[in-house]
């Protein structure tokens, strides 16, 4: 997922990037802008990571969400 979120950064901050390339635009601003795409990207990153993990834990399971029962009942997990 790192590569995502460097080229949707990279994408987001391009005007930025080019506007320096061309000499109109401000170094510092193309930097803040950069930033501020890798912090955007990375928070949304981690978001769907977590909605997807969820909907796939929840799939996991038995149907109508309900818990599985466990085969050992006696028995610590790590026992197993």
């Amino acid at each position: 997922m790192t590569a995502i979120v460097l080229a949707l950064s990279l994408l987001l901050a391009g005007p930025s990037i080019l506007a320096v390339a061309e000499g109109t635009g401000d170094v510092d601003a193309a930097l803040l802008h950069l930033v501020l795409a890798l912090v955007v990207c990375s928070v949304g990153a981690q978001v769907v990571r977590t909605v997807v993990r969820g909907y796939q834990d929840q799939s996991a399971g038995t149907p109508d969400g309900q818990p599985e029962a466990e085969p050992n009942p006696g028995r610590r997990r790590e026992d197993l």
